[in-house]
């Protein structure tokens, strides 16, 4: 039979018999369809040439090889708390809780599941980042609170596109976790004398918003119950802290205007579920009031 004649597997070179498993260039053997459903989320290789397949299995081997011999350890390799008995992720080379396995997922914006096709070395460090560990020590072991130096080094907001979603999802990039000791230890002094400069400038208020663009988000309701007006005022928080129901001002000559604000979101324009937005974050103002008189570059004083 056609099928049964000796084939040779794309992916390690070798003769095979049989129907195999498909990707770009042909069909490959079942032993490497044995390695390729640890490394690869199901499906994903079908459209990859041999080449990048072949290429992620020598990236993996001592992995693969060793697969069988993991133990499940009593605590999380990540957390150190203990490992649930079925609350728990495999990866490659080790076991995670579904926690850390969770966190995982959002820091590498990818699948749930294309974390268990990683090993715990490429897990670690995305929890030693600045912003997951509240803040970075310097060589010396001296601790600085990320929060309180948000006010001179924000988190820098960039998208990155989602695979097969043709959209993008919000990510960030941390400055603190590039800066050298000496940087890092001058923050302070500079965060403080930048609070001395903005207090100057705009007076002692709660919270200092910049307006970045502003965006209506509902039309007239023109008589349905549950529509209304809602805009949503885009922007980064220059200094202090903003919480639900806070009273935004703008100042105008002719006198000054009024907002309360009813929800707080992120960067993603319709997600309005924060209870606050920190010191240097980036994100958005919901209120219902007509807009008429605020502009991009104005500051709102939080009160």
């Amino acid at each position: 039979m056609a099928i049964m004649k000796t084939k040779i597997c794309p992916v390690c070179g070798k003769e095979f018999k049989g129907l195999g498993n498909i990707c770009k260039d042909g069909d490959y053997c079942n032993e490497c369809e044995k390695k390729v459903r640890l490394v690869f989320e199901e499906d994903e290789e079908d459209y990859l040439p041999a080449a990048k397949i072949r290429a992620k299995l020598n990236k993996y081997a001592d992995a693969i090889a060793a697969y069988d011999s993991v133990k499940k350890p009593e605590t999380c390799p990540i957390c150190g708390e203990k490992l649930p008995k079925l609350m728990h992720m495999r990866l490659l080379d080790a076991y995670i809780c579904m926690g850390c396995a969770q966190k995982a997922a959002a820091l590498m914006h990818t699948g749930y599941g294309a974390i268990g096709c990683k090993c715990l070395s490429e897990i670690l460090p995305l929890f030693q980042r600045a912003a997951v560990r509240g803040g970075r020590a310097d060589a010396s072991g001296v601790f600085y609170d990320a929060d309180s130096l948000r006010i001179v080094y924000p988190l820098i907001h960039t998208l990155l596109e989602v695979p097969g979603e043709d959209g993008y999802d919000v990510a960030f990039i941390d400055p603190l976790d590039s800066l050298s000791d000496e940087d890092l230890q001058a923050a302070p002094a500079l965060a403080k004398q930048r609070r001395a400069e903005l207090e100057a400038k705009y007076g002692t208020h709660k919270a200092i918003f910049e307006v970045d663009k502003i965006k209506k988000l509902y039309n007239d309701s023109k008589g349905h119950k549950y529509y209304r007006n809602e805009y949503r005022i885009g922007g980064r928080v220059l200094m202090g802290n903003i919480t639900l129901r806070d009273q935004a001002v703008v100042k105008r000559a002719e006198g000054t205007k009024e907002l309360l604000i009813r929800k707080l979101g992120d960067c993603r324009e319709y997600i309005s579920d924060l209870k606050e937005l920190k010191e240097g974050q980036e994100g958005g103002l919901f209120v219902e009031s007509s807009l008429s008189f605020v502009y991009p570059g104005d500051i709102l004083l939080i009160d």
